[in-house]
């Protein structure tokens, strides 16, 4: 059996891992913990999209149909990091050119010599029906970081709003410019 990281916030154990936004100059960025590799590109997702949505947004995305529709992207990079940004990127722009708002996915992915590539399944509403409260321009390369935790490794947090991560599992560091 398997056990799961545990995040340590202010002396209290959290057992669902997600994703906490924190503040840098004149951006904003996140890290994001889970027990995979797809499972962080699925969280790093539904983090950047939480940043975005204003609290209105947030309760109206929940009364809304959904559709579905599905991608793929690949990088030709083995990097996880490289596909993460990737990803971010494509779902920015489905947002705004393809009025897609990503609601929630599932992620399959190929490590091939060439590269990764991911599959990606996913909720949708029209982006115009939900109230965004900010605008991320880019995914930046700052402070990025996409790695792997091992069982009873600590990592610690930089933010005093991250908690920090006890391995096994993922975590990643994305900064946003807005």
């Amino acid at each position: 059996m398997n056990l799961l990281g545990k995040c340590k916030f202010h002396n209290v154990e959290l057992e669902n891992m997600s994703s906490w936004q924190f503040g840098t100059t004149a951006d904003v960025g996140m890290r994001c913990y889970s027990v995979s590799e797809n499972r962080l590109l699925e969280e790093a997702v539904s983090g950047m999209q939480s940043i975005l949505l204003s609290p209105k947004g947030k309760e109206v995305l929940q009364t809304l149909t959904r559709d579905t529709g599905s991608f793929m992207i690949t990088s030709e990079s083995d990097q996880w990091s490289s596909i993460l940004v990737l990803l971010l990127e494509e779902v920015l722009f489905r947002a705004e050119a393809k009025d897609e708002w990503i609601c929630d996915l599932q992620i399959i992915t190929e490590l091939t010599e060439s590269g990764i590539t991911a599959n990606i399944q996913y909720s949708k509403v029209n982006t115009d029906e939900i109230e965004l409260e900010i605008e991320i321009k880019a995914v930046t390369l700052h402070e990025l970081a996409f790695a792997f935790v091992p069982s009873g490794t600590l990592l610690p947090s930089k933010w005093p709003e991250v908690p920090s991560f006890e391995g096994p599992g993922w975590y990643c560091d994305v900064v946003f410019d807005i």
